[in-house]
């Protein structure tokens, strides 16, 4: 029960101080209030079991940081996966027709070698 009213105090006294603290990393009001939401929901869970931590604000906004982070990592595959299904897509609608004639991507691919970010001494044995 003192878990419960501790946690009640923490919010009561540092909700704006923590919601300000990791929104000014990030620029997002709305996700540091989400990842400290689901921090407050896991000190529910974790403090009963393990005891209330000696700096229950510190504890609060490292659980909420790494759900930032968890956050992040879940757009990136997102976006990652979007663009590979994108490309499968492509692919699939290019070859989908089994009579369809195969288009000829030789030359594209000759000037994409011979890009001035390459190497010059490389560019030859690439084009061939």
């Amino acid at each position: 029960m003192a878990e419960h009213v501790t946690l009640e105090r923490v919010a009561r006294e540092s909700y704006g101080k923590l919601v300000a603290f990791l929104a000014a990393r990030t620029r997002d009001v709305a996700g540091a209030e989400d990842a400290l939401s689901d921090a407050f929901a896991a000190a529910l869970v974790d403090w009963p079991k393990k005891g209330i931590p000696r700096s229950p604000e510190g504890w609060l906004l490292t659980v909420a940081r790494r759900k930032q982070i968890d956050v992040v990592r879940q757009r990136q595959t997102a976006e990652g996966a979007v663009d590979h299904l994108r490309f499968l897509t492509e692919m699939a609608s290019a070859h989908s027709a089994p009579d369809a004639a195969i288009s000829d991507e030789r030359l594209a691919l000759m000037f994409a070698c011979a890009h001035p970010a390459i190497d010059a001494a490389i560019r030859a044995p690439l084009v061939l």
